[in-house]
């Protein structure tokens, strides 16, 4: 005789077959049910229908939604970087805490938008990131690491938004996200849930910390002289931005004299050391009053304050980028070149010259820069102890003498003449500095083929001189030269 079979065998395979075939099973229920219940099968099944409307289409996506937007999401990194026309690629690092109770994974079906929310709570979108991954959920948790290309859609509130983040010590961006499907512990699809995060990361607060290192003349044109510099640049974010070439005014008071090029300037958070080219040219006449006072200070070693400035026109290519440099105003300090232009003054002085109140001289002269420079004239005073003692006028390209001085190089000049200037006064400095050995009160160490040394004087001077081959006037006072004679 056949064994019958055990009531948990039958409820096993009950529910074995249950398993494999959920949807014969759910209409065969169904429809066991419709035949017991004394309602019309229509109404019953209308009501069945409305209720899975309302939970697949309503209230789970609602309830998705929710938890979606009570999660928290903290940026500990990225970059915005790969400006292009139209489009920008962005990468965000972070990590995401009170997603809800159930293990979930959250897709992205369509783009997520990007925005900021303006004066009025108004969200204004300002491109759509393409290709979101998946974010994973874990007890609540999840990592962010998403890699995207952002679509500009919008570039005067997409300019508006960068100015706000160069210029803030904290900004937001709001991500927007219409179509997502999270999926609950791997099997319960929820379709057409909806997201808004607003993310609070830090700016760059106006750059503010600009500090120039170096700055050395490297070429001279019929335009322009180009320096080749070195600033330290600080990015208080903790997002990496890539702003492509960035064109910059530098001013020296009020009055552009040039600007500052910076070749694919890419800020990482921190300390940034960036390799910059200046271009020295100014093109009005008040520019160029400023100009030679700036130039005029630095190579006589001192620091000068410039304001570095950007232009809605001139600063970038990408029209997204320009409010953001445009906003920029940053003063800082240009250190002077601390070489000197005059190493020491030789004087000759015989009964001849002395009944014709004359000198001559010659100047050992150093070129700190790294492009030549030809002196073609010269004016000036030397002064001893306060007392002026001579004065040098000398047109050293009539006279076909233009003194030209190689890079880092030193070169003697021709023998000049300069008029004393004999008065009580002056007398009595040249006395006194020569007993004391030096203009300073300060015995100079000696000179190699300078002859016998006598004292120290300071130079004042206008220099007409060209850097490679551009023309400028260089007033240039340099104190403590040693003075000597020779025969």
């Amino acid at each position: 005789m056949e064994q019958q079979p055990t009531a948990p065998t039958t409820r096993r395979g009950h529910l074995l077959r249950i398993l494999s075939h959920p949807r014969s099973y759910l209409i065969s229920l169904l429809g066991s049910l419709l035949a017991v219940f004394p309602y019309p099968r229509l109404l019953i099944l209308s009501v069945l229908l409305s209720n899975y409307i309302i939970s697949t289409r309503w209230l789970l996506p609602l309830i998705a939604t929710k938890l979606v937007e009570r999660s928290t999401i903290r940026i500990t990194g990225g970059s915005i970087e790969n400006p292009q026309d139209g489009t920008v690629d962005m990468k965000m690092k972070g990590e995401v805490t009170d997603a809800g109770p159930i293990d979930a994974s959250i897709r992205f079906n369509g783009p997520v938008k990007l925005g900021y929310e303006d004066v009025d709570g108004e969200i204004v979108v300002v491109g759509e990131a393409e290709g979101m991954p998946a974010i994973d959920a874990r007890g609540g948790n999840a990592s962010l690491d998403a890699s995207v290309r952002v679509r500009i859609t919008d570039t005067a509130a997409f300019g508006l938004f960068a100015e706000t983040m160069v210029q803030s010590q904290e900004f937001e961006l709001v991500l927007m996200a219409d179509d997502m499907t999270v999926l609950v512990m791997g099997l319960l699809p929820i379709h057409h849930v909806q997201m808004r995060k607003t993310l609070v990361m830090r700016g760059l607060d106006g750059l503010s910390d600009i500090q120039i290192l170096t700055a050395v003349a490297t070429k001279g044109t019929s335009d322009y002289i180009e320096l080749s510099t070195s600033c330290v640049l600080h990015n208080p974010s903790d997002l990496t931005i890539a702003m492509g070439d960035v064109v910059l005014e530098m001013f020296h008071t009020v009055h552009c004299v040039g600007s500052v090029e910076m070749k694919d300037l890419c800020l990482q958070p921190g300390k940034n050391v960036v390799s910059c080219s200046a271009k020295y040219a100014p093109q009005t006449a008040e520019q160029a009053r400023a100009g030679r006072v700036l130039l005029g200070q630095y190579v006589t070693g001192a620091a000068s304050k410039v304001t570095i400035k950007g232009s809605l026109t001139k600063s970038t290519k990408f029209d997204y980028l320009a409010p953001a440099l445009a906003s920029l105003n940053v003063t800082t300090t240009l250190p002077g070149e601390q070489r000197k232009m005059i190493t020491r003054t030789q004087l000759v002085i015989d009964p001849f010259r002395l009944a014709m109140l004359q000198s001559a001289t010659r100047l050992e002269l150093f070129n700190p820069m790294e492009a030549p420079v030809s002196i073609l004239w010269m004016k000036g005073r030397v002064v001893c102890r306060g007392e002026v003692i001579g004065h040098l006028n000398e047109d050293l390209a009539a006279k076909n003498q233009i003194i030209v001085v190689e890079p880092n190089q030193h070169q003697l000049t021709g023998t000049m003449s300069m008029r004393l200037r004999i008065s009580p006064a002056a007398v009595t400095a040249i006395m006194a500095a020569g007993f004391a050995g030096g203009g300073k009160g300060s015995a100079p160490a000696a000179l190699p083929h300078s002859g016998m040394t006598l004292f120290d004087v300071d130079v004042e001077s206008t220099l007409g001189c060209r850097v490679g081959d551009y023309f400028v006037e260089l007033d240039y006072r340099q104190e403590t030269v040693p003075v000597g004679i020779f025969g």
